[in-house]
């Protein structure tokens, strides 16, 4: 994956100035000799809740239809698609894609809507943070991904751009559980990097809207830049360069660490000049990559024991073996001493990455899977409303 990046200047939401910026920097890019007629493109927005199309918290319609239209040109079928955050119905999205835009661009442009609210399970022998990643079952539905991201920043994760837009492939009900067992920056940044090895053969290219972007204390601020690249991470650091943040302190320093992204050669520039775009006006928070995501250690445990599945071993029944502890990839199951000096395993879930290991090594079979009530409601829910949704 190369680090060659497009940077084209933009200063208004005009669909024919988008599409003529699009076509210049697909050139740029050598994006046509990469892509072949009739395939079925996701174009993954940024809708992470019902918002107005001007807010700049979501993928501007004029962006999506402008690139849309480009595609549509080279006989490509797109689809749009993102998973909102909560629980997710047929009725909410068609609300969502109402209030922002989208259902709009779809009548415009005949690209169709994601409506597949199914998901998948994607198994990662080398994730970091998970070994088993659930995403939208639509990525299955199509050839390759072009993901559209806009520039913002977050209270808690701090700046968020391409690579972060990847994190709305995860069903909305599983983002919140999936937040509360990551314990900083770092981790978020480490879970993003497992989810773009996951999409290694489908992730085509990314695009970042920053015409106008969302700073600090959510004001908006007129970049007037169109960003876009094959390698994400390159993405990610040529607008780290633009707001004035330091890439060490940015994910590109987690996918360097991981042997995904060459920090020291970051990206190579194609287009208008990066110089002119830097902006040390942009206001950024003091997030960095130790800052703790939660507030409350005590309410995050509480959440997580009520509605994440998880891994238990019952300590009155654990035979201290340690074969879990010796096994476990992520160091999160210690052997302790109860009372009686009897030795146990104890499970750290911030540490957790899911990978069943002890649950498919324990000789005593007495580490048991847990899926709390409100969960599985959820999950049930979920089903129910797809079947229906089949039926029709």
């Amino acid at each position: 994956m190369n680090n060659v990046v497009s940077i084209k200047y933009l200063d208004s939401y005009d669909i024919s100035k988008v599409e003529n910026a699009v076509r210049q920097m697909f050139a740029n890019l050598d994006f046509f000799n990469k892509i072949r007629p009739k395939m079925k493109v996701m174009l993954k927005i940024a809708l992470p809740y019902s918002a107005d199309p001007d807010s700049a918290e979501i993928s501007h319609p004029a962006i999506v239809c402008g690139i849309v239209n480009v595609l549509s040109e080279m006989g490509i079928k797109c689809v749009l698609a993102d998973s909102p955050y909560g629980k997710i119905s047929i009725n909410r999205m068609e609300s969502i894609y109402l209030d922002s835009g989208m259902l709009e661009v779809a009548n415009m442009t005949k690209c169709e809507l994601n409506r597949n609210l199914k998901a998948t399970q994607i198994d990662l022998e080398n994730g970091l943070k998970t070994k088993c990643l659930t995403l939208l079952d639509a990525i299955n539905d199509v050839d390759a991904i072009i993901n559209l991201s806009k520039i913002k920043v977050d209270e808690r994760l701090g700046l968020l751009s391409s690579t972060a837009n990847l994190f709305g492939l995860l069903p909305g009900h599983e983002k919140d559980l999936v937040l509360n067992r990551l314990c900083s920056v770092s981790d978020y940044n480490d879970f993003l990097c497992d989810i773009v090895m996951a999409l290694k053969d489908k992730l085509l290219y990314n695009i970042v809207d920053g015409v106008v972007a969302l700073e600090d204390n959510k004001t908006q601020h007129m970049l007037s830049a169109l960003i876009a690249g094959e390698n994400t991470f390159s993405v990610d650091a040529v607008v780290a360069k633009i707001a004035n943040k330091n890439i060490n302190d940015t994910i590109c320093f987690n996918a360097n660490r991981r042997g995904m992204f060459n920090i020291d050669k970051p990206f190579e520039i194609v287009g208008d000049k990066l110089e002119d775009f830097v902006d040390s006006d942009f206001k950024l928070n003091n997030v960095n990559l130790n800052s703790k995501i939660h507030k409350s250690k005590f309410k995050q445990k509480q959440y997580f024991l009520h509605n994440q599945e998880r891994i238990d071993i019952p300590k009155n029944l654990c035979k201290g073996c340690s074969i879990c502890s010796k096994n476990c990839p992520a160091g999160a199951i210690m052997m302790k001493y109860d009372k009686n000096g009897e030795l146990y395993a104890s499970v750290d879930y911030s540490k957790c990455i899911f990978c069943n290991k002890c649950y498919e090594m324990c000789p005593y079979k007495v580490v048991k899977k847990v899926t709390p009530y409100h969960y599985r409601k959820i999950k049930s829910q979920m089903n129910d409303k797809q079947k229906k949704t089949n039926k029709k």
